[in-house]
C-alpha cells in the first residue's frame, strides 16, 4: 500500500475564506492540494486490497478492531502529506464534510514567519472551520525539515486528522551533502490509538468528576498495529474483524534491499506516551532534529515524545530477512507495543511472530537515555541560524520566565485543569492575535507591551508562590485555582527569552512527562535538570554551546527545562503540551509579540464573530467564563447532536 504517495493533488474548490501570505519570495513555485475531511468508520482489511477507494467504505480499521468513528482527508489513513520547497507557496483547500466538526489546521514545525494568520490555531490566529464549509489556506514555505499537520481545535487529530509534512531546501549545501549519504527515504508515523474518539475522551475531561483518557488500546505505525485481544477473538464483546491473526493485514512494511542506506523521517504524532524506538539487528544514526541538520550521532534505540520529530539513517547491512521494529513506552508504567516489519528483498515468507527476538529497549522510567540523546544532538552548522545570539548575549540581556505547571481544580466550574503560574488557559470567544491587533491600534491605545488586552489575563514572570516542586501541590499553595481564561505573555520583536519549565507532581501525587512545543519558532534547549529550578545556580550548567535547535521538547518527571528563542516572529504563538488532553486541561500559555507590526488580520481570521450571537462587549465582561463562540449554523447542529465543539 502507497500511504505516502510523492506529488501533491492538484485540483481546485469554491474558496470561502482565504488565509493568505503577506510573505513571498521572488523565485518559487505554488504547491496545491485540495483535501476533503470526512467522518467514517473502521472496516475490516480485506487482502489484497491495496488503497481504500478500492472498497465501498475506505476506513480500514488499522488495528483489526471495527468500533471506531474516525476523521479521514481524502479516505487516507494517516492523512495525506504536503511535500515542499522552502521558497513554495502552498496553497491549500480544505473541505470539511463533517457536520458537527469545526476544524483549524496547523502545520506544527513550520514557523510561519511573517505570516502570523496561517498558523492554523484555533482561538488563537484564526477562527475553526464550521461544519460543512471549505477554507482555502495560503501560505510561504520558509524552514526546513520533518514536520506534520494535525487538528488544533480539541482532540481531533488523534482521531485521523493529521499527517506528514516534509520540506527540503535545494539551497543548502548541508542538506545536498546529507542526501549523498542515503539511497531512498522512508516515513514512520507514529501514534497512539484510542478506540473511543476524540469527542468522547474530550467530554471526560471536562466532566465533573472527571475522566481520564486512559491508556491507548493499540499502537500505530504508518497507519497500522494490532490489537492484541482480536487475535484470538476470544471474547465475544469485542468488535473485531474476522480474522485477526492475519497479521500482514495490519502491521506494515519498510522495504529495503540489502547495502542500501535509508533515511527514516520519524514522526511522534502520538496523543498522550512518550516511546523509544529500535530496529531487531540495525543501529541508527541521526541527522536531523525537527529542521535543525546535527552531526551524525550513532544510538541503538531512539526517545520520541509527542510531537517530536527526527531522521535517522539505517543501512541494511543484515542478512536478508523481516526485521521487527518496535516500540516500548517511555515515562508511563505501561502502553501497547508498535509493530512494523523491515522486510528485505529477497527474504523468505514467513508467518510474522509478535513475541521472538524483539529489539531490546530502556526501562519506562530510566531517564538516561532521554538525556543522553539532548546531550549528544549537536547542530552541524550553528553559526548559519540568525539567532544564535540569544546563546552568546550577557545574562542581563536575556529575559527570564519561569513557567511553574500545576495541576488545581477550577474554583467556579470544579473541573480538574492545569495552570501556568496559577492561570489556566481557556479559549476566548475571538483569536487571540485579533485581540491584541484591534487594542494596540486602537485610539489612544498604550503602546505594546503596556497595553492591555480585553477579557485575557498576563501570566506573570514568575509565579506568585514558591514551594517545594516535588512535594505534593496541595500541601503547599492548596488544589483550588482563582484565574482561568484567555492568558498571554508580551514579547517585543528582537527580545531575547529563557523559558524554564518547572514540573510538579499532579493532584494524585504522581510526576508526568509533558512534552511542549512552541509555535512561531525553534529553540535552543540549554538546560534541564531534576528537582526545584535555582536561579542563582542552575545557570551554570547551562549548554550555550551548540545545545540542540528544535520546536518540541520535554520536560521529565520530577524535573525542568530551559529553552531560548529570539522573538522574532511578530504574532501570536501557542505555546502548550503537546499531549492534547493536558493542553484542552489548561497547560498552555500565548507569546504575543508585537502585533502593531502584524499586517491587518484577514476577514477569516474574524469569521466566527461575525456571526457570533454574543456581542463582543458581552464578551470581554467576564473573563473568567468564557467560550469559544461558534456560527449559528454551528449552534444548531450543536443542538441537535448534542455535542460540544469547545476548543483549545
Amino acid at each position: 500500500m502507497m500511504l505516502f504517495p510523492k506529488f501533491p493533488h492538484k485540483t481546485t474548490a469554491r474558496v470561502v475564506a482565504v488565509l493568505a501570505s503577506s510573505f513571498a519570495l521572488s523565485e518559487s513555485k505554488t504547491v496545491e492540494y485540495t483535501w476533503t475531511l470526512t467522518p467514517s468508520r473502521a472496516s475490516p482489511a480485506v487482502p489484497n486490497v491495496t488503497t481504500r477507494a478500492e472498497l465501498n467504505n475506505p476506513a480500514l480499521s488499522p488495528d483489526c478492531n471495527l468500533d471506531r468513528l474516525m476523521l479521514l482527508v481524502n479516505d487516507v489513513f494517516p492523512g495525506p502529506p504536503i511535500r515542499a520547497d522552502v521558497g513554495d507557496v502552498v496553497k491549500l483547500t480544505m473541505i470539511n464534510k463533517s457536520p458537527i466538526d469545526s476544524l483549524a489546521l496547523h502545520f506544527h514545525g513550520l514557523v510561519m514567519q511573517g505570516q502570523p494568520y496561517a498558523d492554523g490555531t484555533a482561538s488563537v490566529t484564526q477562527c475553526a472551520l464550521s461544519p460543512l464549509e471549505t477554507q482555502v489556506i495560503e501560505f510561504t514555505v520558509t524552514n526546513p525539515g520533518t514536520h506534520y499537520w494535525h487538528g488544533h481545535v480539541s482532540l481531533e487529530r488523534a482521531d485521523g486528522f493529521q499527517g506528514p509534512i516534509i520540506i527540503s531546501d535545494p539551497t543548502s549545501d548541508d542538506e545536498k551533502q546529507l542526501e549523498t549519504m542515503y539511497d531512498a527515504e522512508e516515513i514512520v508515523f507514529m501514534q497512539d490509538w484510542y478506540h473511543q474518539d476524540g469527542n468522547i475522551r474530550r467530554t471526560g475531561l471536562d466532566t465533573v468528576p472527571f475522566i481520564w483518557i486512559g491508556y491507548a488500546q493499540s499502537f500505530l505505525i504508518n497507519g497500522g498495529g494490532i490489537y492484541t485481544p482480536c487475535l484470538g477473538n476470544e471474547t465475544a464483546d469485542l468488535a473485531c474483524a474476522a480474522d485477526c491473526s492475519a497479521l500482514e493485514n495490519y502491521i506494515k512494511s519498510i522495504h529495503v534491499e540489502s547495502g542500501k542506506t535509508y533515511r527514516l523521517r520519524i514522526i511522534g504524532a502520538q496523543e498522550l506516551i512518550g516511546v523509544n524506538f529500535a530496529i531487531q539487528g540495525h543501529i541508527m544514526t541521526v541527522v536531523e532534529v525537527e529542521g535543525t541538520l546535527v552531526e551524525p550521532y550513532v544510538i541503538a534505540n531512539l526517545d520520541v515524545m509527542p510531537a517530536q520529530r527526527y531522521s535517522v539513517l539505517v543501512t541494511a547491512d543484515q542478512d536478508p530477512g523481516n526485521y521487527l521494529a518496535t516500540t516500548s513506552v517511555r515515562y508511563r508504567s505501561e502502553s501497547p507495543t508498535g509493530y512494523i516489519i523491515f522486510k528485505y528483498k529477497g527474504a523468505p515468507e514467513v508467518d510474522l511472530i509478535l513475541d521472538e527476538d524483539l529489539p531490546a529497549h530502556p526501562e519506562w522510567n530510566d531517564t538516561k537515555p532521554t538525556i543522553e540523546l539532548e546531550e549528544n544532538l549537536v547542530p552541524l552548522n550553528p553559526s548559519s541560524f540568525d539567532d544564535a545570539d540569544v546563546l552568546s548575549a550577557d545574562a542581563a540581556s536575556i529575559r527570564r520566565i519561569i513557567l511553574v505547571g500545576n495541576q488545581l481544580t477550577d474554583n467556579s466550574t470544579g473541573k480538574l485543569r492545569w495552570s501556568q503560574n496559577n492561570i489556566t488557559y481557556v479559549s476566548g470567544p475571538a483569536p487571540m492575535i485579533t485581540v491584541a491587533y484591534d487594542a494596540v491600534t486602537a485610539d489612544g491605545a498604550i503602546s505594546w507591551p503596556g497595553t492591555q488586552l480585553p477579557g485575557s489575563f498576563l501570566v506573570p514572570d514568575k509565579p506568585p508562590t514558591a514551594f517545594n516542586y516535588t512535594a505534593p501541590v496541595q500541601d503547599s499553595v492548596g488544589t483550588y485555582n482563582e484565574v482561568s481564561g484567555p492568558s498571554y505573555i508580551p514579547l517585543v520583536e528582537g527580545e531575547l527569552v529563557e523559558i524554564v519549565m518547572q514540573n510538579t507532581l499532579a493532584l494524585n501525587g504522581k510526576a508526568e512527562m509533558h512534552s511542549w512545543h512552541l509555535h512561531g519558532h525553534s529553540f535552543y534547549v540549554v538546560g534541564f535538570g531534576f528537582g526545584n529550578f535555582d536561579e542563582n545556580t542552575d545557570p551554570a550548567s547551562y549548554i550555550l554551546v551548540d545545545p540542540v535547535r528544535r520546536d518540541t521538547n520535554v520536560v521529565l518527571p520530577y524535573g525542568w527545562t530551559a529553552i531560548r528563542f529570539k522573538a522574532n516572529n511578530p504574532g501570536a504563538w501557542f505555546f502548550h503540551c503537546a499531549q492534547p488532553a493536558h493542553a484542552v486541561m489548561g497547560m498552555a500559555v500565548v507569546f504575543i509579540t508585537s502585533p502593531e507590526k502584524c499586517s491587518a488580520p484577514p476577514p477569516v481570521a474574524r469569521s466566527c464573530l461575525e456571526t457570533s450571537i454574543v456581542s463582543p462587549s458581552d464578551s470581554e465582561s467576564s473573563s473568567s467564563d468564557v467560550v469559544p463562540q461558534v456560527k449559528s449554523a454551528v449552534l444548531l447542529a450543536m443542538v441537535l447532536v448534542g455535542i460540544s465543539l469547545l476548543g483549545y
